[in-house]
């Protein structure tokens, strides 16, 4: 499925540098363009992708220091700026659109749902938000973020995609010795998905195609990933060699 990636917010920001990296490294192609947005300066060098710092006259590329509302604020004032950022990057070929975002952080729960507001009273593609989850470890700010941020997101865009970054931590490891370890699988998962239907050296790289993906996600809410992985056998008879992954969506 040919995808224009919108990381939002830190997390946001390196998911979306993750998955960028995966497609690559893959050979699917099925990125074909990718932006991260935050109002820190300092989360968007490491990033090898596109990026677009906002809020500059009231945070000074210094961010919003978790404060969900002056998230959505700096957003909403350059909004028209971000908007034909993200357009330039959106071909005729693009089948959705995917914001990537952390829903404790404020720029990403607080500025994720205005612009897929927008980019929905655009666009005729589907818009979808893959939405992190905060830790239990994490503040009751974060909490409170991630509950206001999920509500209006899921009003708003397409399809919700869910990861519970509780559920992917290992036994004894902290949040933050995860993070990137925690973003490899995401991605890893997400990128097959939106390998539905291209093609690598000749073959499709999925049982389904994108407009499956679409159908399946067509009845809006919060949507799962399941994923299993198998040896495939040495010895086949198919004329070609058959994914040693499969993803099933589940609505």
């Amino acid at each position: 499925m040919k995808t224009v990636l919108v990381g939002v917010g830190q997390a946001g920001g390196k998911l979306a540098d993750q998955l960028v990296s995966f497609d690559r490294e893959s050979g699917y192609e099925s990125i074909q363009n990718a932006v991260a947005i935050n109002g820190a300066k300092t989360d968007l060098q490491p990033l090898a992708i596109d990026t677009i710092l906002i809020g500059q006259d009231r945070v000074k590329g210094h961010g919003v220091g978790g404060d969900n509302e002056l998230g959505a604020e700096i957003m909403e004032a350059d909004l028209p700026e971000v908007q034909q950022e993200v357009s330039n990057r959106i071909t005729s070929e693009a089948e959705s659109i995917i914001l990537t975002t952390g829903l404790g952080g404020g720029t990403g729960s607080g500025g994720t749902p205005v612009l897929a507001r927008r980019l929905k009273e655009i666009y005729e593609i589907p818009v979808y938000v893959l939405a992190v989850l905060p830790s239990t470890e994490e503040s009751n700010l974060v909490q409170v973020n991630a509950g206001r941020s999920l509500k209006t997101i899921t009003d708003t865009v397409d399809a919700t995609i869910v990861i519970d970054n509780d559920a992917w931590k290992s036994t004894g490891e902290s949040l933050t010795e995860g993070y990137q370890r925690i973003n490899e699988q995401i991605a890893k998962r997400i990128g097959l998905l939106l390998a539905a239907g291209e093609v690598s050296d000749g073959v499709a790289e999925s049982v389904v195609d994108s407009s499956e993906v679409i159908n399946t996600l067509r009845t809006g809410g919060i949507a799962a990933i399941g994923y299993n992985e198998v040896q495939a056998a040495e010895s086949s008879k198919l004329p070609y060699p058959t994914p040693s992954a499969q993803t099933r969506l589940s609505p």
